[in-house]
């Protein structure tokens, strides 16, 4: 009589065994691409936001008169939640781009009505420094939440896993070495980046 041949309790657990290790060393690698993927993600909204500071100063500048880069003037500084309605009512951004713009994972979300946002540090994963037209175009204008006095911190979003930076010139990036927090002249490439102060 022919017995079947079938899998022993052995070579199942063997083979589980494998399958578990393969799944750890795959899971890093997983999370780490994602996290990439959305670090990507809101260097592309800062980039929108930059250009669309850009185009407000510019017409401002045009005109002679308006808000200019964080200015209401081109020299008096205003509050984030002002700089935000500048664009927004000047039709630069729409309140639902904005909202997306600022999204990132773990940030509460801004709240949005037809024509308004309200906003606040709280509800946006990127920072925006005070800006003129005259600072230079090396300087940060805008970085991840989590960077704060040249160090990574455990703020959201990403906390110690990365974070974008994007400079008044128009060109940006992502950093996702802990020690590029600290470096300045690398990262930000201006001798006064200790001095940079966030709208509020």
């Amino acid at each position: 009589m022919k017995r079947s041949s079938g899998f022993t309790l052995i070579e199942l657990l063997v083979v589980i065994s494998i399958i578990g290790i393969l799944a750890s060393l795959a899971i890093p690698a997983v999370t780490s691409a994602l996290t990439r993927g959305q670090l990507t993600q809101t260097l592309n909204n800062a980039r929108q936001l930059t250009l669309a500071t850009q185009q407000m100063s510019l017409d401002t500048t045009v005109t002679g008169n308006g808000p200019a880069w964080t200015t209401s003037d081109g020299t008096t500084m205003v509050s984030f939640q002002d700089f935000i309605n500048n664009l927004v009512s000047n039709n630069y951004l729409t309140a639902n781009d904005v909202k997306k713009l600022l999204a990132a994972p773990g940030v509460a979300q801004a709240t949005v009505t037809t024509t308004n946002i309200t906003v606040d540090t709280n509800t946006s994963a990127l920072t925006v420094f005070q800006t003129t037209e005259g600072t230079a175009n090396d300087q940060a204008f805008i970085v991840t939440r989590n960077w704060s006095d040249g160090a990574l911190t455990t703020n959201t979003p990403y906390a110690k896993k990365g974070f974008v930076v994007f400079r008044k010139g128009g060109d940006g990036a992502i950093y996702t070495r802990p020690s590029d927090a600290s470096a300045y002249t690398n990262v930000f490439g201006v001798t006064n980046a200790a001095n940079l102060k966030a709208i509020q």
